[in-house]
């Protein structure tokens, strides 16, 4: 295990973006999909809203940032519920990028040696639901989500997630898909209250099987979408030492599965959060998903700057 002391410097994430466009800047979002915020001036300025928070407060203390693309929906099966097509979807995904990035040179500084990432979300195919009929191949994953890939990659994106994912197959079509398109990519996979995947697994054992079937060409691992208590379960539940050693980092809600309300308040949604690194000691990457916004990634923040 390594010792607090030899931990790398952490890297502050934006929190839940689609929660909080809705209850910060009162956007409605149907499917819960923010990139249709693009196509409007006021939407993208919204976007700017909920972005700029995060990287002006990585900015004041001193940590490197990294900020997700609003494209968790920019796929074909939810872009067509929404009336968006495939030239749409390309055209969408790229001036994702494209915003980010701007921001992020106005905000820090364009050619100042800032520490910022933008990463690429690719949300899951499916994620109300996981029956056997409803799964993916890990070819029939990586022929679906390439076309998103290859419009982040070509815009620019410095990587690219595949998020909230269920199975190890959809992660292994994702690298894939990435592999191709030659930019580095990262699976974040959601757990249960049991701590396991929506098919049974544990987090140990996808990552060895992602890994397994790509020659471990993801730059390594996340967990979002889930409470840190059941993410601590699946963790503490975990037999696969050095597949837990491949975890890079958290993006967890502030509420458990279930639960109603606004969940824990920011110092407590920190502290839970922050002490995941016990378990899995190379995570770097800290944000939020559902219910987080900007003042429970400020409590990670400190609570971050107090361990390193």
């Amino acid at each position: 295990m390594r010792r607090e002391d030899e931990m790398e410097p952490m890297t502050l994430a934006d929190g839940g973006i689609e929660t909080a466009l809705e209850d910060r800047l009162g956007q409605d979002l149907p499917e819960f999909a923010a990139f249709v915020l693009l196509d409007a001036p006021q939407g993208r300025e919204a976007l700017r809203d909920y972005y700029r928070p995060f990287i002006e407060l990585a900015r004041d203390l001193g940590f490197p940032v990294m900020v997700d693309t609003p494209t968790w929906r920019a796929n074909p099966d939810w872009g067509a519920r929404l009336g968006f097509d495939a030239e749409d979807l390309e055209r969408i995904n790229t001036d994702a990028v494209v915003l980010l990035r701007r921001l992020v040179d106005e905000t820090l500084g364009e050619g100042t040696g800032r520490d910022a990432t933008v990463n690429g979300c690719v949300g899951p195919r499916f994620d109300d639901y996981y029956t056997a009929d409803r799964r993916m191949t890990a070819d029939e994953a990586q022929a679906y989500h390439a076309p998103q890939v290859r419009a982040l990659a070509a815009a620019g994106a410095d990587r690219v997630t595949s998020v909230t994912t269920l199975d190890a197959a959809e992660g292994i079509g994702v690298v894939r898909a990435a592999q191709e398109a030659r930019i580095p990519a990262a699976v974040s996979f959601v757990v249960g209250e049991d701590g396991r995947l929506a098919d049974g697994s544990t987090l140990a054992e996808a990552i060895a099987e992602v890994d397994g079937a790509t020659g471990a060409a993801a730059i390594g691992f996340l967990v979002n979408c889930a409470h840190p208590s059941e993410v601590a379960t699946g963790l503490a539940g975990c037999s696969g030492a050095g597949e837990l050693g491949r975890i890079i980092g958290f993006r967890l809600n502030a509420a458990a599965q279930g639960d109603d309300g606004p969940g824990d308040a920011p110092d407590a949604f920190a502290a839970g959060e922050i002490a995941l690194r016990e378990l899995a000691p190379n995570a770097t990457v800290f944000g939020g998903c559902c219910g987080t916004d900007v003042p429970h990634i400020a409590a990670l923040a400190r609570a971050g700057a107090r361990r390193d």
